[in-house]
Parts: structure tokens; sequence; C-alpha cells
């Protein structure tokens, strides 16, 4: 006979066959992957477990979940059909079969075989983003001659199966516009275009891109999608908003090795424990900024008094920010949602969660020596670490067993185990090595990814840092996979990894909408055509200094302010005074700017701009009233206008040729003859200023083919 509990799979017994099997094919697998997550082990959510028949008879705080004598009536099949709270709380809800599914099985009496005891299955198989990295082999496709490099034979192979038929090329205007956004967050110049347009070499579009890639604009682009991921700003955040007027040199470092294209390993070694591992290199002293970049709460940890429960909590959230991250930015999990319990989606358990805290247990933020010279980069400031215990619930007055630092268990290409001592430098120096590990399968895959959703608007993988159960799944796995492996191989150039992607004919395609196409995919996840984009918000404010000729292209240094202090103890901010909304060291760009995160600026935060309280991995893209009249009406866009005007005075002597000049310099075009006749009639009747004022207007400016 069977000794102890038994799982249903191998379940072998005598009994009333058919509602024995109710239970074991169909039911059991709706409880197990939808509900035993919660409800199951020592303290069970409600304290109901529906891991054995004697559970759901006894029931939780709400009483029993089943009813014998009157089945329709009972709390479980209640709560899955609509009832509240709704359960399962998180995810779709029970579909209508699987509801009617429990009903059969409560109305049949329950039957539930002798010893037998559900389990959590939702980790059993392997899950995509765990599993090692091969190199795919590279598919052969039946229209070879539109294929530039593997990625087109791994994109039109799977448009092949999907029947749908790519997009043709774009024309060379879009094409080099759409690159120089791309690449610098510019506006290509008029003599780029013209040179781009008379080249009839087959190799000119590959010359465009290594000349915008070899740019200094291209570090300041790259950084902006950086400086958005891991949350950075120039002041703490919370109730005093204080400034860190030291945290800018870790945007610089950014853009600087972009720019210099330092590997990704380095890269990313540099930002959790580069003053570890390259010890007396000032740049990577400066790059633990990443660990500090995120909020910071003065009241917290300067005011409260020590050994308080308050205090404790204070520390707590700032591990975990930059335990959060650490892992979303080059692993994309969300290892946070273990603070409290195991992760209810992902294979992490809470004692994970907990020994990454203790990597970042001797961590503070505060400004830190460079180098003797006396110049202080808000950084990591290294600490003696304190003990980190499991907390139960995550609540810091229920401390459970000490733990020592290590990395997530789930990798299984990697010890999780850190070869890391007491000293403080050394847990971040191994969490560093664990992460850029080669044999890491999550942060190769996770890099290509970001680097394919900047230049499609979304990723193979449209939750960029989210690679567990809760998120999506690949589009195009093999293609993700043979990127990932690539670009590790190659020595980790995102600038080789860029140039990759955008001389592909995939990237090449028109945005142009195809009927037949949309039928079968109308959200263009298989990327049958190039996706048509609205220009970022420093990109439109960036875009128009430059077309008016007053853009100041010097790099580096402490933020411009676009806007001043009433109170220097919790700062609140005026854009009312247009000398704060468009001052004369206000015209770098855009990235350069000082960044607030209580309150933000109104033009850019009107256009979509990045909330720097939260890691920003996607930004939202909308389009509004308020934007419309932002743009036509904000004192910043007015003086714009009125620079471009002058400009193009200077450029032609008759009002034809100035507007000529105006649609160049914002649209990449001549105007055709009757834009050309409307605007002059326009301009003659309101003035120069206020038709290059529309030209700023225009949806083709704001947008992106």
């Amino acid at each position: 006979m069977l000794i102890g509990t038994l799982t249903l799979f191998g379940l072998i017994m005598m009994g009333p066959i058919d509602d024995i099997d109710l239970l074991v094919d169909r039911v059991a697998p709706i409880l197990e992957s939808r509900c035993l997550h919660c409800h199951s082990g020592d303290r069970p959510k409600g304290s109901l477990s529906l891991e054995t028949l004697d559970g759901l008879h006894t029931g939780g705080f709400s009483g029993s979940a089943i009813d014998p004598e009157e089945p329709e009536y009972s709390l479980l099949l209640d709560l899955v059909s609509g009832g509240e709270p709704q359960m399962p709380p998180e995810g779709d809800p029970l579909d209508a079969e699987q509801v009617a599914l429990i009903r059969q099985w409560l109305n049949a009496g329950a039957p539930w075989p002798e010893n037998v005891t559900l389990r959590d299955r939702r980790f059993e198989g392997e899950w995509w983003s765990l599993t090692p990295l091969l190199r795919p082999e590279v598919p052969e496709v039946s229209k070879p001659s539109i294929v530039r490099n593997p990625i087109d034979a791994f994109i039109l192979d799977r448009l092949e199966v999907e029947g749908l038929s790519p997009a043709p090329e774009a024309d060379r205007r879009t094409l080099i516009r759409r690159a120089t956004y791309d690449l610098t967050g510019l506006p290509p110049t008029p003599e780029a275009v013209n040179d781009f347009l008379a080249d009839e070499s087959p190799d000119a579009f590959e010359r465009v891109v290594d000349r915008l890639i070899a740019s200094p604009r291209y570090g300041e682009r790259r950084a902006r999608r950086w400086l958005d991921l891991v949350h950075y700003a120039d002041t703490h955040g919370y109730d005093k908003d204080k400034r860190r007027p030291n945290a800018w040199p870790y945007r610089d470092y950014v853009i600087q090795s972009f720019n210099e294209d330092t590997p990704f390993s380095r890269f990313l070694q540099q930002q959790l424990a580069g003053d570890v591992l390259f010890p007396g290199d000032a740049q990577s002293l400066i790059a633990t900024g990443f660990i500090a970049a995120g909020p910071w709460d003065f009241v917290g940890h300067v005011e409260l008094r020590e050994g308080t429960v308050d205090k404790e909590k204070t520390r707590l959230i700032d591990r975990d920010d930059m335990l959060a991250n650490t892992m979303s930015t080059f692993v994309s999990l969300t290892v946070h949602c273990a603070r409290c319990h195991d992760h209810k989606f992902d294979p992490i358990p809470q004692v994970d969660y907990y020994r990454l805290q203790a990597v970042f247990a001797g961590v503070e933020r505060g400004d830190r020596p460079i180098d003797d010279t006396g110049s202080l980069v808000y950084a990591a400031l290294p600490r003696e670490p304190r003990p980190i215990r499991l907390l139960n619930r995550g609540e810091v007055e229920s401390p459970g067993e000490e733990v020592t630092p290590g990395a997530l268990s789930c990798v299984s290409t990697l010890d999780p185990t850190l070869d890391a001592t007491s000293d403080e430098g050394a847990r971040r120096a191994a969490l560093a090595r664990w992460i850029s590990d080669p044999a890491n399968p999550l942060t190769w895959r996770s890099l290509v990814n970001r680097a394919w959703h900047d230049y499609f608007g979304r990723g193979i993988v449209d939750t960029p840092n989210d690679f567990g159960r809760n998120g999506s799944m690949p589009s195009h796995p093999e293609l993700l996979d043979w990127l990932a492996v690539k670009f590790r191989d190659s020595g980790g150039s995102i600038k080789a990894l860029d140039r990759l992607i955008l001389t592909s004919n995939t990237y090449r395609q028109a945005s142009a909408f195809h009927e037949t196409n949309a039928r079968i995919d109308a959200g263009n996840r298989f990327v049958w055509r190039q996706e048509r984009r609205r220009l970022e918000a420093e990109e439109i404010r960036d875009a128009t200094l430059f077309a008016s000729g007053v853009l100041d292209d010097t790099m580096g240094g402490p933020g411009f302010d676009l806007f001043r202090f009433k109170d220097d103890h919790s700062p609140i901010y005026d854009h009312d005074d247009p000398d704060w909304i468009d001052p004369p060291d206000g015209r770098r760009r855009t990235i350069y700017r000082f960044v607030v995160r209580s309150v933000p600026n109104p033009f850019i935060e009107c256009l979509d701009g990045a909330d720097p309280n939260v890691n920003v991995p996607v930004r939202n893209e909308t389009i509004t009233a308020l934007q419309a009249l932002a743009l036509l009406n904000d004192p910043f866009m007015i003086a714009r206008a009125e620079d471009l005007a002058s400009r193009v005075q200077a450029l032609a002597d008759d009002l034809g040729g100035q507007i000529d000049s105006a649609y160049r310099l914002t649209v990449a075009r001549s105007p055709t003859p009757d834009e050309r006749s409307v605007m002059v009639a326009y301009a003659h009747e309101h003035g120069l200023a206020a038709a290059c004022r529309i030209l700023f207007n225009l949806n083709e400016f704001v947008f992106v083919d």
C-alpha cells in the first residue's frame, strides 16, 4: 500500500472512477495552477489551505470552503465565479468552463482520494528565460534576396509561418530621419539629407549609420533611455526633496560609456562594484552612482531616531530600491515581489530576496570623493554591513533567521552562493560577477531585448523588466537567443549590436498600413512593418532647439535649472516665469537639465517624460489636447519659432525661400507647391514666426515614420 502523502500524478487507486477522474484530470490542475500559490504551505492566505480535503472542510477566516449540503452555496464556488473578493486576485479570472468544472465537482460531493495532497505546480518545467543560452541555427527563407543579415532571416521565417508579407523598404528621406532620431535623438541636417539622397553607393545607409554611431550625440541619446531605466534624478524625492548637486557625474559617466562603447560586462560591473573591481579608476567609482540613483528618504535616514521601527523600515525600503534597481535593470526579473513571501509567479523564494538584500547591507548613499582634487560624486558609500534577517511577511518587527549574501537559486547555470566575506565591497563585486557571467542567460537576453525595444517600439519580449511568468512570452524566441549569444560572444559591444539592428532589412521597412497583414497581426507583433512613433519629450525639445539654430551642444557638467526655488527646505518650483522656462543656459540638450522628483517639469510631463521616482523601461506614448496646446502656446515653443524665423531669414531673401528652408530644417524635405503657397500666404498675414510655429506643430515634425 502507499504510505504518506501522495501527489495526484502517479495516483493508482480503486474508487468511483468517474468522480476521481473529474478531480484528477480537470479540477486539480485549476487549483494547482491558479490557487495553491496563495492557499498552501504553513501560512496560507486567509488561513485557507486547498492542499487537502480536510483543508477545504476546515476552511479559513471566512469559514469552510465547501458546503456538502448545498454545494451551490460553497464559498469556493462563490469566490471563483465573481464574488467578492474575486479569486484569484491576480491575473485573469477563471473562465466559464473552469468555473463549471468546479461546480460539477462540488455537486458530485467533492470526491477526493485518500492520502492525496495537491501542490503548487507553477514552477514545474523550465521557463524560457532561465534556460541556458544556445545559438540557434539561422533559418532558410523563401526570399533570401531581402535578407541583409540573420535578423531578417528570423523575422521572415516567422512572417511566412503566420502568412504575413514584409513591408517594402522606406524611402531614403524617411530612413535618414528615422535613423538620425533613433541614434542621436535629433533631426538630420538638410546637408546630411541631401548627401544621402545623392549617394547611389550600395552601402550608403550603412555609412550613415556608422557616422551617427560615431557622433557624441549617440551617447546622449542612448543614455536617456538608460537613465529612465535606473530612475536617475538630481534630487532625493520624498517629503524633503533636497538637491543632489553631485549626482550629475553618474549621468556623464553613462553618456561617456555609450560613446566609448564600453564592453557591457565592464559597464555592468562598474555600476555595481566599480570602486572594488577597478580601484583607482575614477570613472568606475563614479559609476556606482547607479546604486544611489533612486529616491532617498532624507527624513527617515537623517531625522528619525536610531533604534525605532520606522528607522528600520526606512533602511529596508532603501535596500529594496537598490536591489530592485539592480535585478530589474540587469536580469529583467521582479525579485522585489518576494519581499513579503515567496514570489507568486516566479521560482524566487523569499530567502533569495533577503540574500540579495544582504549584498547591499553595508551600502548607503551620499557624496563621495572621486580623487584628491576635492571633486564630491553622489554614489554608493561603503559601510559596515548590518545583519540581514528574513522578515516574516516583510515586517521588520518579525525577524527570522539571519541570511548570508547570495544570488538567485532559479538560475540553474550558476551557483547562487556568492563568494563574499563580511567585507561590504566583496559582496557587491561577487554579485556583479554573477550577473555578468557568460553563463547567466537572463543578463544577455535582457540587454538585447532592450535594444530591440529602442528601435522597434516594443521588445521581442514586450515586458522588458519582467522575463517571468507574469510578463510576456517572446514573439521571436530564437532571434532573441541568437542576438544574445552573438552580443555576448562578440565582446558585448552595444554599438555593434545597434549597427546590426539598424542595417537589417527589418529595420528599413516602411511603416505603411497593410490591410491583409493587419487582419492577421493588428498589433504588428511579428514586425511586418516598422512602427510609427511620436518623438519623446526630450526629442521634441531638443529638435526645436536644433532646428531653430540655438542648440548649445556643450556636453557634461552640472545640470541647468528650468525652475527656481521658493523654499530651500522642501522645494516648490515656479514654472510660470518665462525667464525660468527658457533661460539662456537652458538651451543645452534636455538630458543635461536638473531633474526634480517631487514636481516634474510641466512641458516634459505633458509630453510623457519619464517619472524619475520609478524605473521606466517603457515610456507612455499618448496623444492629448494638452500636448497640442503646449506645442502651440508654451513660451519655450514660441521663442523657438521666433528663433527659426530669424534663422531662415538669414538663409533666403524672399518669403518663399524662407518657407522652403523652414520645411527642410523641421521635417527634412521641401514643401509641396500647395504647402508653399499656403504657408507663404499665412506668413504674409501673420508673420514668419507664426508660420514657423505651425511647422513645429505638424504631425510630420512630431512623429517619425
